[in-house]
């Protein structure tokens, strides 16, 4: 017991009593000098706690509190901390009067005199069923959730991660460790505004649901789409004690219904262009009306037609061939990009094609070899076959992103620049009726990036032309 200033030690002592008495948790003091080491006090707290009345209590071991599924390894702790006189605490199954278990965390404190004698052992004991139960639950929704294929995480009700699970790891790349004590905000693309997360919070700390679907990041920079589920788990009296976000990966949804949309729009809206005028022009041949230079001039244009629907179709199965689901997206393979450029020189000799690389990314590992040369095939040829200058001029720059796994490869021009419509289908991430950008070329390299786990950013160039970004992941350079 703590000592108290007091004169009066039988005044102390009814205090102490007093304090005892009124202790929102069972206390009891034993007389080790008697026989079985008796029950001298109890509390009104213990009273309530096993539901016996004082009087069926005092002259009893505490023992009687046991039943059979005790387990006898905390008994024992407690014998034989009692045998060396040693303060102990465990937790064990008690039983109330009425039969009803309830696991009871019971703390033994050795009093001694001033002489150094045990002269009482001085128990505390504490209800902790709840607690037990709850960490069953917790075991057994860890247990499951170590297994589920979605991802999971718990925070606590400031919104800092106790827990994730393999899924979670796999999805995001940051594992249980690195996760751990931090916010989920450690996934934020940038792609949604703080009203989006305000209205988050205010939506889980009013103890409601949240669902959306929204773009993250992964510790290397990697966009992905999720499906988001957050719920409030509260305690017994109402009060938030964690919150568990589920997150499905729908990225692959997002890309293929995205793909036939744009098709749908963009493929439709060009094949009725070409067939028109292919029919306009086979109309006034039709008619044999044509001098022989008009008559010329319709045949290149349905010959410009057909080609341009030629290359609808194979454009079609360039995208068919993003999705195909025998491709390994996650597989690296190295690639030397100033070999590419050389590869570009000669492929294009018109065009004035120069690079700037540096030193360490000369050499780099990129996430599927074969659509990484593809999305920056589809860049370099629009750069220059629509542009209007002579000779074309195209600057190849690839540079590693700060303080990130990632790099970025651009691709500037100095053509007429990419019409703001077009821009913005693509910054927008769908086709409208009203914001119709023509350009399958664009939503090529658009799919390709974002397959690839990265970010496609197009810019104006200086003095004219335009800049595509690709911010792409790296698995390491020069070697690495």
């Amino acid at each position: 017991m703590f000592p108290i200033a007091d004169s009066d030690s039988e005044g102390r002592r009814q205090l102490d009593y007093q304090a005892m008495d009124e202790a929102p948790i069972g206390i009891t003091i034993a007389d080790p000098a008697k026989l079985d080491d008796p029950l001298i006090y109890v509390n009104d707290g213990f009273c309530e706690l096993t539901g016996y009345p004082r009087d069926e209590i005092l002259g009893q071991n505490c023992r009687f509190l046991q039943g059979e599924n005790t387990r006898e390894e905390p008994v024992a702790k407690m014998r034989a901390a009692i045998e060396a006189e040693e303060p102990v605490t465990v937790e064990l199954r008690n039983y109330r009067k009425d039969g009803s278990m309830f696991w009871n965390r019971v703390t033994l404190i050795p009093i001694q005199s001033e002489s150094g004698t045990v002269t009482h052992y001085l128990g505390y004991q504490q209800d902790i069923t709840a607690e037990k139960r709850y960490e069953k639950d917790l075991s057994l929704f860890k247990g499951l959730a170590e297994e589920a294929e979605r991802a999971i995480l718990i925070t606590d009700p400031e919104g800092t991660i106790e827990y994730v699970n393999p899924a979670f790891e796999h999805l995001t790349g940051y594992t249980a460790a690195e996760a751990r004590g931090r916010n989920p905000r450690i996934l934020k693309s940038g792609q949604q505004d703080e009203l989006f997360y305000r209205e988050l919070w205010e939506t889980i700390t009013a103890e409601e649901v949240w669902e959306a679907e929204l773009t993250n990041r992964t510790k290397h920079g990697e966009i992905f789409e999720v499906k988001q589920k957050i719920v409030p788990i509260t305690d017994s009296d109402g009060d938030i004690t964690h919150f568990v976000a589920i997150e499905q990966d729908i990225t692959e949804k997002v890309l293929t219904t995205q793909t036939l949309d744009v098709m749908n729009r963009v493929l439709r809206h060009n094949l009725r262009n070409s067939l028109n005028v292919i029919d306009g022009h086979a109309e006034l041949l039709e008619a044999g009306e044509l001098d022989p230079e008009a008559r010329q001039a319709s045949v290149a244009a349905i010959r410009e037609q057909t080609a341009s629907m030629q290359k609808i179709a194979e454009k079609t199965a360039e995208i068919r061939a993003i999705w195909d689901p025998t491709e390994d997206n996650q597989s690296w393979g190295r690639l030397n990009i100033a070999s590419l450029v050389e590869t570009y020189q000669r492929q294009y000799p018109d065009a004035d094609i120069t690079s700037t690389i540096e030193d360490e990314m000369v050499d780099i590992q990129v996430r599927n070899r074969k659509l990484f040369m593809k999305a920056i095939d589809e860049a370099v040829e629009n750069a220059i076959s629509h542009n209007d200058q002579t000779p074309p001029e195209v600057t190849i720059t690839v540079q590693r992103k700060p303080d990130s796994d990632q790099f970025r490869i651009t691709v500037a021009d100095n053509g007429p620049g990419i019409p703001e419509l077009e821009r913005q289908a693509i910054e927008l991430g769908k086709e409208t009726p009203l914001n119709h950008g023509l350009s399958i070329d664009l939503w090529i390299m658009e799919w390709l990036t974002t397959t690839l786990g990265g970010e496609l950013i197009i810019t104006d160039n200086e003095p004219r032309g335009s800049v595509i970004m690709f911010q792409l992941p790296t698995g390491g350079s020069n070697g690495e």
